[in-house]
């Protein structure tokens, strides 16, 4: 997949090409089969053909300037033997795209929703700001400005620091989406108004899609957004039904089979190896900011090997192919979920379903 800066396009390239991730690559395509709307999702496949790398010094005489997501990505390759590790590093803290083998392997997983950055890597940024800041912070607004919130202060250089790894990383709809959500609802919030409804949900998404178009045809940001549904979904029928720890896993449950149809609709590889994303997400957790915090203190390969060997590891697989009918009716069926609460686990239910009638392919 390559960034020209105002889209992301996929293309092939021969075995005789020696492309690395950064590089600046001239090329031509061949757009005829290029509709409008394949245009606006923003990401689509053309054909190319002259491929080759740029020269820095080809242009001008001054060397090509790097950017600081490249920089940050060469100080994290620097730190591992495997190209295949580096991606995946790159793609967990700069959104990088996964290679062909790599994006197979996350698959097989199920782990993809791990890797993206998104309402996660936000949630663990807002952490660390108020751990790091809001002690130091505090004492010195108790001492020379008591009339003001600590709380409110901190929150808003947290979201100045998401600003700034929002440009960083560059427009990526899951996070957009995540970080367009949490400022809405630090408004509301400030404001003494409901934050878990969906209409808070429906405005996020309308003034996203004001914003730039292209989200209304982007996967990822639509993944997005139906996880976020899900979540507010169960809260709204069982947040105050059960104990904290029993939320963490029914919520887990609930949100894998309400979303396994619309995946398989869009992606059809199922495999035993999907169900441990439940698990390996409590893993996660803990794996991400430990990770960063090694690659800081330049001992970023210390799982490399762990890793390797998780990616590797391989149990048969099938597929299963949603109608689009099929797909069509979950949703709406999922909308009335909201208003009947009787529906709430037939999104759950289906994706069960779904899950067992691929395990009989297997």
């Amino acid at each position: 997949m390559l960034d020209t800066g105002e889209f992301k396009f996929y293309t092939l390239a021969a075995k005789s090409d020696k492309f690395a991730i950064g590089d600046t690559i001239s090329l031509v395509v061949q757009n005829i089969d290029v509709s409008f709307k394949d245009y606006l999702s923003g990401r689509f496949y053309m054909p190319s053909s002259e491929r080759k790398i740029l020269n820095p010094m080809s242009r001008s005489n001054e060397p090509k300037s790097i950017t600081l997501k490249e920089k940050i990505f060469k100080f994290i390759q620097a730190q591992h033997e495997s190209a295949e590790i580096s991606a995946l590093y790159g793609a967990l803290f700069l959104a990088n795209p996964l290679p062909p083998k790599l994006r197979d392997d996350v698959a097989h997983w199920g782990i993809a929703h791990l890797l993206a950055v998104s309402g996660y890597h936000l949630g663990v940024i807002m952490t660390i700001v108020f751990l790091l800041i809001a002690p130091i912070y505090k004492v010195f607004s108790s001492r020379f400005f008591p009339y003001r919130s600590y709380k409110f202060d901190v929150s808003v250089l947290a979201f100045g620091f998401l600003m700034l790894y929002f440009y960083l990383i560059g427009f990526v709809p899951s996070f957009m989406r995540a970080f367009a959500m949490s400022a809405f609802g630090f408004y509301m919030l400030c404001r003494n108004i409901e934050i878990l409804s969906f209409s808070t949900l429906f405005i996020v998404i309308c003034f996203c899609i004001a914003l730039f178009p292209g989200l209304a045809l982007n996967l990822g940001f639509y993944f997005s957004c139906a996880g976020v549904f899900y979540i507010f979904l169960y809260l709204r029928y069982f947040k105050d039904r059960f104990s904290l720890l029993m939320h963490s896993l029914l919520l887990n449950l609930y949100v894998f089979f309400a979303m396994e149809a619309i995946v398989l609709y869009f992606f059809p590889l199922v495999s035993f190896q999907q169900f441990s994303v439940i698990p390996l997400s409590y893993i996660f957790t803990i794996f991400y900011p430990v990770s960063a915090l090694l690659h800081i203190f330049l001992q970023g390969g210390t799982f490399d090997k762990i890793l390797i060997e998780f990616l590797n590891f391989r149990l048969s697989s099938t597929t299963l192919d949603i109608p689009f009918i099929v797909f069509a009716g979950y949703n709406l069926l999922s909308i009335l979920a909201i208003r009947f609460k009787i529906l709430v686990f037939a999104p759950p239910f289906i994706g069960a379903i779904c899950f067992i009638i691929a395990t009989f392919k297997l």
